[in-house]
């Protein structure tokens, strides 16, 4: 979506790679007071976390990394599709809409700094 230079191939080796990688890790290591098997640590426990949390957000900043690499490794590895093709795809390669001629209402930057105000504000509100 963002690199024209990604392909299928790298982008599905990537996803099953990730993928693998949370089980992986998922399964050698456990958070603090928690039995071995559902929370973890169900191959052998190499890490203990201390959380149930800790050990969610490193698994997926694992799993993100390993995805990220393996995407680009096989990408490059890969024949890229021909530019014409990605049109409508990837982010610099589709044309910009020009919103100049619609209504304030109609503007998606306009609709999300209101969406963001009101946000704020219920935040404020209920905190």
């Amino acid at each position: 979506m963002f690199w024209k230079r990604t392909t299928g191939h790298g982008a599905f080796t990537g996803l099953l790679a990730g993928t693998g990688a949370a089980l992986v890790h998922h399964g050698l290591t456990l958070p603090a007071d928690a039995a071995p098997g559902i929370h973890g640590g169900w191959i052998a426990i190499l890490h203990h976390y201390p959380s149930d949390m800790a050990q969610n957000f490193w698994t997926a900043i694992f799993a993100f990394t390993i995805n990220l690499l393996v995407t680009i490794a096989v990408s490059l590895a890969t024949e890229p599709r021909p530019e014409p093709e990605l049109v409508g795809l990837v982010y610099s390669l589709t044309p910009k809409p020009i919103d100049t001629h619609l209504s304030w209402y109609q503007k998606p930057a306009i609709l999300g700094v209101v969406v963001l105000a009101m946000l704020i504000v219920l935040n404020l509100v209920f905190a």
